[in-house]
């Protein structure tokens, strides 16, 4: 039974009027660093897509849609009329909370977050504040969220809840065609209407996260944002909310949150990076872009080391089941995991010269003078020996993570540690190395200092095609003296927005000169290529500005222009700003 929703806003409003204040509520450093610890300590979580568009798996009218399943109302062009009553479909009947939450905890996941309301507007719990929902919008009659709740507790998972700014389905936004950009005819009525919404979902299940979306749309300020903060830590002061509560690219608190990429280094904030184990979020029966469990563990690894967590995102099926190898994916990443929990759970961020064989991070507690660090090999040296770039100690002794001694040596490059009596794990195998005494060397070219907003392109992922042209030690695209030459990457863009592009690169004088080339879809940007101080001295080269008005993969090409001298240049990184606006 419904109460009127009329009332129910007024009542609202007379409890916590709009307020137009853009100062966020006061809280102590203690108090935060509290208040996140357990955030900042989890690393690994599970992200959960899940709605009416699972009942269609990116297919509408017996064709496939591209692009994103849970934007299918968007990209298939599929009417309100036609679209609303799809929900009567949604009937998850063989979502086995307990399995769901117990997978996810043995796949070493300390925390997840599941779409309670997506941009399409379907809630999955029974509202008091809307009839689409779970509950008169479906034949099904469970509670999913409160089982979910208590799967998370029984487990000691913590659970979140994500909610879409944007709403195709509510009256003030609703359009004959779903958009990026949603219309706006009643802000004051739909600000209303989320906060007690999002009222209801912390007075029911109590989460530990909120997680926000669609901050994008134009309608949307930094001033509605901050007071929706401000709301939400009143009604849960402990609670954790994500950056795009209010404009991803201007605020911060409580986390920020890359989308399908990683930062190139650590961050000045607290962050988490959102990866999904295939392409989509929302199932997609097409979709068999399945990432390997080596790419995860490594992705894993990748954000640990720099300070983030990493949320990965599951698509199940409309009745609550899993594909198959997404099952299989988070079995083998508990397999990982377990096995080499400390240099998860207790690495964190050491400054030290980016290493071509994986990564490097420093035990809780260490310090320059004495500690531990943790050695990620992903490319296994064929020479059996490894080469810390840029490090060295006065003493130091390094074993793998089993606990069998590895002979340690001095080299002009750093410190070589002898793997000659190792095997290596098929995903990332850990080292160990106790020292006193460490010293390291980063680069200048290291330093380019990432906000956590950017769309990032590194050179490793890059499709090349051409004579010569190769990845260089596993960061870098050298030989490029083809003229035919590319490189080539599926860009993720999480929402609309103008960037300007840069590229990290290098270029020994005497060589510089070309055009560089740069595709993205039908829009070309062009920039001349100067001279650094040599092949290995990186700088940035300014491409322009390009505006990318959509959400999803769009491809992205690079090569020569119109100018050609004997070389392009190497290049580490292509770089997409977010425009401040």
């Amino acid at each position: 039974m419904k109460t009127p929703l009329p009332l129910l806003l007024l009542g609202l409003l007379l409890v916590h009027p709009v307020s137009r204040a853009a100062e966020l509520l006061s809280e102590s450093d203690e108090a935060h660093h509290q208040r996140m610890e357990w955030f900042t300590d989890a690393k690994f979580g599970l992200f959960i897509h899940y709605g009416v568009y699972s009942t269609l798996g990116g297919e509408w009218q017996g064709k496939p849609v591209p692009k994103y399943a849970e934007w299918i109302q968007r990209w298939g062009k599929i009417t309100p009329d036609e679209y609303i009553p799809l929900a009567s479909n949604f009937r998850p009947d063989a979502l086995d909370a307990d399995a769901w939450v117990k997978r996810a905890k043995e796949a070493g996941m300390k925390y997840m977050v599941i779409t309670t309301k997506h941009h399409e507007g379907f809630c999955l719990w029974d509202s008091a504040h809307t009839e689409y929902d779970l509950g008169e919008g479906t034949a099904f009659d469970r509670d999913i969220l409160g089982e979910l709740k208590a799967a998370c507790d029984k487990y000691g998972v913590k659970f979140g809840t994500y909610y879409s700014i944007i709403d195709w389905h509510h009256p003030s936004q609703r359009a004959e065609q779903a958009s990026n950009q949603t219309p706006m005819n009643d802000k004051e009525g739909y600000v209303t209407y989320m906060k007690a919404q999002l009222k209801e979902l912390i007075e029911r299940y109590d989460p530990a996260i909120m997680w926000f979306d669609g901050d994008w749309t134009r309608w949307w300020t930094m001033e509605d944002g901050i007071d929706l903060y401000n709301y939400l830590r009143e009604l849960s002061p402990d609670m954790i909310i994500n950056n795009r509560v209010a404009k991803r690219g201007q605020f911060k608190k409580d986390f920020g949150t890359p989308e399908n990429f990683t930062p190139g280094a650590a961050l000045d904030h607290a962050w988490e990076a959102c990866w999904t184990v295939n392409h989509s979020w929302g199932f997609k029966k097409s979709d068999t872009k399945w990432k390997s469990t080596e790419v995860l563990v490594q992705k894993l690894v990748d954000i640990v080391v720099k300070g983030g967590n990493l949320l990965l995102n599951v698509g199940p099926r409309a009745d609550g089941s899993w594909p198959d190898m997404s099952i299989q994916q988070l079995e083998e990443m508990g397999e990982w995991t377990s096995a080499h929990g400390e240099a998860i759970y207790d690495a964190e961020f050491v400054a030290v010269p980016e290493q071509p064989w994986g990564r490097v991070a420093r035990a809780k507690g260490s310090a320059p003078e004495e500690g531990t660090l943790f050695l990620y090999v992903f490319d296994w040296p064929k020479s059996g020996k490894l080469v810390l770039e840029g490090v060295r100690f006065e003493q130091a002794g390094a074993a793998t993570f089993a606990g069998e001694a590895l002979a340690v040596s001095g080299s002009k490059d750093g410190t070589g540690i002898d793997l000659s009596s190792a095997g290596a794990n098929a995903y990332a195998t850990v080292l160990r190395v106790n020292y006193t005494g460490m010293s390291a060397q980063v680069a200048p070219t290291d330093g380019y200092q990432f906000s956590g907003d950017e769309l990032v392109l590194q050179a490793r992922d890059a499709k090349l095609a051409g004579k010569k042209i190769k990845l260089e030690n596993g960061t870098q695209i050298g030989y490029w003296t083809d003229p035919k030459a590319t490189a080539s990457w599926d860009l993720n863009v999480p929402a609309p927005d103008v960037f300007r592009v840069k590229a990290l690169y290098a270029c020994k004088k005497g060589h510089d000169g070309s055009e560089a080339r740069l595709t993205i879809g039908d829009k070309v940007l062009n920039a001349t290529v100067k001279p650094t101080a040599g092949w290995e001295s990186y700088e940035l080269l300014d491409f322009g500005v390009v505006d990318l008005n959509q959400v999803g993969s769009i491809g992205c090409t690079l090569g020569f222009g119109e100018a050609r001298q004997a070389a392009l240049f190497n290049l580490k990184t292509l770089i997409f700003e977010p425009v401040k606006h």
